[in-house]
């Protein structure tokens, strides 16, 4: 085999982020749903299935007998079209060097990056694979630089005016969740714990000066922040939004229920949505209290939504359920942390706050 150009998994980790890079992550399929980074695209050199095959051969009969059949199962058609398709991935970032790997940099890498040559393309073939990269990622998420947390009660609006700044890591928006008990996304569906760790690297890495991040629990879903991560988050200098509760309700109701809805989400299903997620809080609400709201929330969507009453009708469940639940437990987990707070004030005033801080 042919000796081609590699490059160090360091060097690789800073073009992860480069949308005018080609990477091909040759791993397979299930390989990659289980951990892999932004801005690269699975083209299998192996199914699951051949690797199922190749590792029980592997171990009735050794690694020359599965060497062997791996390339019975890569071969004729399809073969050809798997170096079609990364060639077309190459070809379709012609500005850049591309960059190919498999799980440790080794036989599957290797023969991929040799195939792409003889078929007029040129890849560099990642050192150490996905598994050097993976640490990588770790290194980043032990040693971020320093960052400022933006927090406010439920419904303040944090996410929304991250979104207004220069510089800032949106948790939520790689967890694809809001981080509550009513935090899903319609039609989304949470990364694996070690994709999350590897996007929140890659998003870390690509920030920089007086960046943000949104205040969080240590679980946003099923993802867990990094106890490091965390552990900073509590104890870095804090922005906070003072929003009063029915224009925190107004948020939501906006965020929640008719953002959704004009997606293209019946109705029903938000309500059935919050429905069942209330019970997931019964028991610490209080039985009482959850079907209390439960009756405000299913008289609420029982109005047309087109009637004048219908906002304020959802305002009234929303208000209630951030005063007797939410409130409390966000006063009480803030009261946890030794934050320093740089300034306090309204969701406008914060962002004027922080655009100065961010240009200064």
């Amino acid at each position: 085999m042919i000796k081609h150009p590699t490059m160090p998994a360091a060097e690789a980790f800073k073009l992860l982020g480069n949308h005018e890079v080609a990477i091909v992550d040759v791993r397979s399929e299930g390989e990659f749903e289980k951990a892999h980074f932004d801005n690269t695209v699975n083209i299998p050199i192996l199914s699951d299935a051949h690797r199922h095959e190749v590792g029980l051969t592997y171990k009735l009969e050794g690694s020359t007998a599965a060497q062997v059949l791996g390339h019975q199962l890569v071969s004729g058609d399809y073969k050809d079209n798997m170096i079609q398709r990364w060639c077309e991935l190459i070809k379709s970032h012609p500005r850049q060097a591309a960059l190919i790997f498999c799980w440790r940099g080794g036989l599957r890498s290797r023969l991929s990056q040799d195939w792409v040559y003889q078929n007029g393309c040129e890849v560099i073939r990642v050192e150490g694979g996905y598994k050097a990269l993976r640490h990588e990622a770790l290194k980043v998420l032990e040693n971020p630089a320093p960052f400022i947390v933006l927090s406010g009660m439920t419904g303040a609006g944090k996410t929304r005016l991250l979104h207004q700044l220069r510089s800032y890591v949106d948790i939520e928006g790689i967890a694809k969740h809001r981080g509550s008990a009513f935090g899903w996304h319609f039609g989304a569906t949470q990364p694996q714990q070690a994709t999350f760790e590897n996007l929140l690297a890659q998003a870390f890495y690509q920030v920089s000066g007086n960046y943000l991040l949104e205040d969080e629990s240590p679980n946003i879903g099923r993802c867990h922040l990094p106890d490091h991560i965390y552990a900073r988050m509590a104890q870095a200098p804090m922005v906070m939004i003072d929003m009063p509760v029915r224009l925190r309700a107004l948020e939501i109701y906006r965020e929640y229920i008719q953002a959704p809805h004009a997606g293209g989400v019946p109705l029903h299903d938000v309500e059935n949505r919050f429905l069942q997620n209330m019970e997931k809080i019964r028991n610490r609400l209080g039985g009482l209290e959850c079907e209390h709201i439960k009756n405000l929330l299913k008289t609420a969507f029982a109005v047309d939504v087109t009637h004048e009453d219908s906002e304020a009708a959802h305002l009234d469940w929303i208000a209630r359920l951030l005063t007797v639940y939410y409130d409390k437990r966000y006063l009480y987990a803030l009261s946890l942390k030794a934050r320093p707070t740089l300034f306090k004030g309204s969701w406008q005033e914060c962002l004027d706050f922080l655009k100065d801080l961010q240009h200064a």
